[in-house]
């Protein structure tokens, strides 16, 4: 009889910042992800679900990004993207007709097909719910939905505790609200942790100012009733104590001064298997006959050539077979993965006598985005790790129950990012950002002192309206975009839209709280506002205002 070597936890980390009602470039990163990401992987799960397999993976699904999918804004433009993709293959299918290039034509049907079978999907199947497409395999019990920093705001930049109180309790209701029942667990952004500790402003206008008490963010997340987060290996081993030995195959204790309700787990991904699928350069998706992600034709923006090599020029480029691809490559590469989850479970368990877990933490659009091929290759890893009796998917709170953390580990303000620490969200570059989210934060919050007792609703809705702005100011987004010169110009415009609508807000909100009245034209700028930043609307301003346990001086 075969022994239970461990279980395998993937977590896919779903998140796009708040695009909608932003220029139709911005929108159309949204409508790529649903049609290439969510809709595809939606289909797998429910694919294994018929076959009789439950696929426990923990989704992580970012509050903002939720809002968005729930609007009828975005459902009317993603059913006209559809169309419009659907026409776009049509007319390259008869200009490659024309044009004798029998094979570029059979490419085009084949996209006709896939946005006609996904607007289909989307309409019928679906009912345009895609949140609820989600909570169902969730309530099915086939799949854990985690939450994410309301606006994935990156917490160790935070010059308030109160900011980042707000985007876990705004973060955890809206959960509640879009899916039925509390999370269990929060994806921090970017990974970013920081331990309780005196801090002060590293960089910009604030740079110098003696250092003060902040929380740990695991004393957030207890206080929200939240049970565990994921951090990368290269965290888990700078934590200390430096001479214990950290083994990533366990969940771990974050130690930190504690609120008074229970300690958080941790969980660490594994280097090795998430290299083999995420880094380009050597993982499967760089292979040259899967779709190339970057070069498009004409108008309609359709793809019709395969990676050929990593470093080849966009000019030899050859064109796609999807047969060799989906029948062939995935097929081999997706056995291979699973052999090497089942091998280092193996291994594990030879060493230990403990059957634990290994997990892995991706974004979720590098499965149908950035790897055309990515929703194949997860609905075969899951279905052949389900059909070997010696290892299972299980999900982070599947396995908690399952199994105690480890111990306690106190880890170092840290994330995923390049050199895993704070360098890509706080640097010199986005001084100019940091100071203006510092000012936004401390504005908030004496503006939610100032009027805490308020009753008058229209105050209550300018207030709400601050909290948005300044939510979406601090996004990770925009500091990201900016540091690795990435659609920066949209990101600088973003942050200094939110920073300026924000302040004009705090304006009214004082003018109007002290008796004075507004003109007409403000009232059309809230209203303006609310129109196109129009997410939470479960937001309480009051969250602001204090800490619910004060900071513990760390001395």
């Amino acid at each position: 009889m075969s022994n239970f070597h461990g279980s395998f936890i993937l977590v896919l980390h779903t998140h796009l910042p708040w695009v909608m009602y932003h220029e139709d470039l911005q929108e159309g990163w949204l409508m790529e992800a649903v049609a290439e990401t969510y809709i595809p992987q939606l289909l797998s799960l429910r694919r294994l679900v018929a076959e009789g397999i439950s696929p426990k993976i923990t989704y992580t699904m970012s509050p903002v990004l939720v809002e968005q999918l729930k609007l009828d804004h975005f459902k009317e433009r993603f059913k006209t993207y559809c169309q419009s993709k659907i026409d776009a293959a049509r007319n390259d299918r008869e200009n490659f007709k024309s044009n004798s290039e029998p094979h570029l034509a059979y490419l085009a049907s084949r996209w006709e097909d896939y946005y006609a079978a996904t607007l289909e999907t989307f309409t019928k199947e679906f009912a345009e719910d895609i949140p609820g497409a989600f909570k169902a395999l969730k309530d099915a019990g086939h799949i854990e939905l985690m939450t994410c920093g309301a606006t994935h705001m990156y917490f160790p930049a935070a010059a308030e505790d109160t900011s980042i109180q707000a985007q876990v309790r705004t973060a955890v209701e809206s959960h509640v609200v879009s899916f039925g029942s509390q999370p269990k667990g929060m994806w921090l952004p970017e990974c970013g942790y920081r331990p309780a500790c005196k801090w002060g402003p590293p960089v910009g206008s604030r740079f110098g100012e003696i250092p003060y008490a902040r929380k740990g963010v695991e004393e957030f997340l207890s206080e929200a009733d939240l049970n565990y987060f994921i951090i990368d290996n290269h965290q888990l081993m700078k934590a200390h104590p430096p001479d214990f030995v950290k083994d990533p195959f366990f969940a771990y204790r974050a130690a930190g001064a504690q609120t008074p309700k229970r300690p958080v787990s941790v969980f660490a991904r594994d280097i090795q298997l998430s290299l083999q699928v995420w880094r380009h350069e050597v993982g499967y998706p760089g292979d040259g006959s899967y779709l190339d992600f970057h070069k498009k034709h004409s108008d309609g923006r359709l793809r019709y050539w395969k990676i050929t090599h990593t470093k080849a020029d966009m000019a030899y480029k050859d064109y796609y077979y999807p047969d060799d691809a989906l029948d062939q490559k995935v097929i081999e590469h997706a056995g291979h993965y699973k052999k090497l989850i089942a091998d280092s479970l193996k291994t594990h368990y030879d060493h230990t006598g403990t059957a634990s877990m290994v997990l892995t933490a991706f974004d979720t659009e590098l499965f149908g985005h950035w790897w055309f091929e990515g929703p194949q290759f997860l609905y075969n890893v899951i279905k052949w790790i389900n059909s070997d009796p010696e290892i299972r998917t299980e999900t982070c709170s599947e396995y908690l129950a399952r199994m105690e953390s480890k111990a306690d580990v106190y880890l170092p303000e840290s994330s995923w990012g390049a050199g895993y620490d704070s360098s890509t969200w706080i640097n010199e570059k986005i001084a100019w950002i940091i100071d203006r989210e510092y000012d936004a934060e401390r504005d908030m919050q004496n503006l939610a002192r100032e009027f805490f007792h308020t009753t008058d609703e229209e105050l209550i809705k300018i207030l709400k309206q601050c909290a948005r702005e300044m939510m979406l100011l601090s996004s990770s987004d925009w500091k990201f975009m900016i540091t690795n010169s990435s659609a920066a110009d949209h990101a600088e415009r973003r942050v200094g839209q939110h920073h300026a609508d924000f302040k004009r807000l705090a304006a009214m909100a004082r003018g109007y709280g002290h008796g004075l009245a507004l003109s007409q034209e403000d009232w059309y700028f809230l209203g303006d506002c609310m129109a196109r930043n129009r997410l939470f609307p479960g937001v309480d301003f009051k969250w602001f205002a204090n800490p619910a346990f004060p900071a513990v001086d760390c001395g």
